[in-house]
């Protein structure tokens, strides 16, 4: 049975490993790759996320930060999702997004946003099924593996 909860300390290694693998450099521009659990506690501190488990093993997590510190923006989150490749398509996404969407609602936001290469096609359809729409794009911002990507900016009001 799958469960969403926030992260534990004792996450903390399967998550890392998690990014390790998820954010590879043809779905984002910049590869994340932490060098130690000490490294992450100090951008993802224990609770800052939600996570999927199943039976012991962390299938993917979410969490939402802050666009910009303008107090005029502070009704905007960013999301943040990952699902390890062997859960994408079981319906791990969908249940982390419902519950951050809940969360960060709850928390007082109206709007979530996120940037997603075009490069990444199943996640572009992944949040276009969830209700996020286009905002905007931008042509051709980066280069990776040997062609220009457009970066694009979704939305979606809670």
């Amino acid at each position: 049975m799958l469960i969403i909860r926030p992260s534990t300390l004792e996450d903390i290694p399967q998550l890392v490993a998690l990014d390790n693998i998820a954010w590879a450099d043809d779905i984002n521009p910049v590869p994340i790759h932490w060098d130690s659990t000490e490294d992450y506690l100090s951008s993802c501190p224990p609770g800052s996320q939600l996570v999927a488990e199943e039976n012991g093993i962390i299938c993917g997590y979410t969490h939402s930060k802050k666009v910009t510190p303008l107090p005029s923006n502070s009704h905007v989150a960013e999301l943040v999702i990952a699902v390890h490749p062997e859960h994408q398509g079981k319906g791990v996404g969908k249940k982390l997004l419902t519950a951050l969407e809940a969360q960060t609602k709850q928390e007082g936001h109206r709007k979530l946003t996120l940037r997603v290469l075009a490069s990444n096609e199943g996640a572009v359809e992944f949040y276009k099924r969830c209700g996020y729409q286009e905002q905007g794009r931008l042509i051709e911002e980066f280069y990776l593996s040997g062609r220009y990507v457009d970066d694009i900016l979704m939305y979606k009001m809670l």
